[in-house]
């Protein structure tokens, strides 16, 4: 494991919008960030959006990315916030790096938009988990799919999953506002996942996952294999039904391992 310390951010101020500008080369399997100053935490930043080539393949906030995080079981510190490109906990060597960022070869830029809001006189610093250099192939996505509901009851919630091949669904995070019950998957008009609340999470504590509250996880990988990831090529429709129990509105984050133009 290689570890280096970024170049600086750009533009750290109270509100406003930091910039990082990595280094090409070597490959990227996670990204340390290091918040500090007199008032800067996780829910003070309100947007990251993680580029390549000016393409966003990476966004949400930092406190969704933390629970997120937390879930996963990644370790939780105050002013530590962690971007990972792999799957840490995969139960092989080649399940771990999948989706790691290569740029030796067809990245012209990789750069990262911190938004920051709040903030009193923030620092904030980085560190790079590296491997060995390659090409840029397959890269781990989180996309931001906002979605919402005026009633209860079965409602679809529509994800894209790509048009070059299909792209490879590692998990599906549903932020809601407490009336999210249960979750119905379908692929090829096939009950793939039926769950409620409580089902899922004792599937997933099962597992040592962490459950946080108002987050539903749809987790084909809950037990670390990362041949269940959900194969999208050969479907001719994907469907996602919640459940709730009154209105709501869902924040909705697709994590898929998938060419970089495929979403």
């Amino acid at each position: 494991m290689l570890v280096q310390k970024n170049l600086p951010f750009f533009n750290v101020v109270a509100a406003g919008v930091a910039t990082l500008q990595l280094s090409l080369g070597m490959t990227y399997e996670r990204i340390i960030m290091v918040l500090g100053g007199t008032a800067f935490t996780k829910a003070m930043i309100t947007d990251i959006k993680c580029k390549i080539n000016g393409k966003v393949f990476y966004q949400t906030t930092g406190s969704r990315l933390d629970s997120m995080n937390k879930y996963k079981g990644i370790f939780d510190a105050a002013g530590f916030l962690t971007l990972d490109f792999t799957e840490i906990f995969a139960r092989d060597e080649v399940g771990q790096s999948i989706g790691a960022i290569g740029t030796l070869q067809g990245v012209a830029s990789f750069t990262i938009e911190v938004t920051i809001a709040g903030a009193t006189a923030p620092t904030l610093e980085s560190y790079s988990i590296l491997s060995g250099p390659k090409k840029l192939g397959v890269v781990n996505k989180l996309l931001h799919y906002p979605s919402s509901s005026s009633v209860g009851g079965k409602v679809p919630v529509v994800l894209p999953y790509g048009v070059n091949g299909g792209s490879i669904l590692k998990r599906v995070y549903f932020f809601h506002g407490g009336n999210m019950t249960g979750l119905e998957v379908k692929k090829n008009g096939l009950v793939i996942h039926e769950s409620t609340a409580a089902v899922n999470e004792f599937l997933q504590k099962e597992n040592k996952k962490v459950p946080q509250a108002n987050l539903y996880v749809y987790d084909p990988i809950v037990d670390n294999n990362q041949s269940g990831m959900v194969v999208t090529a050969d479907a001719r429709s994907f469907e996602f039904n919640v459940t709730l129990s009154a209105a709501d509105a869902l924040n909705v984050y697709g994590e898929y391992v998938d060419q970089l133009g495929n979403l």
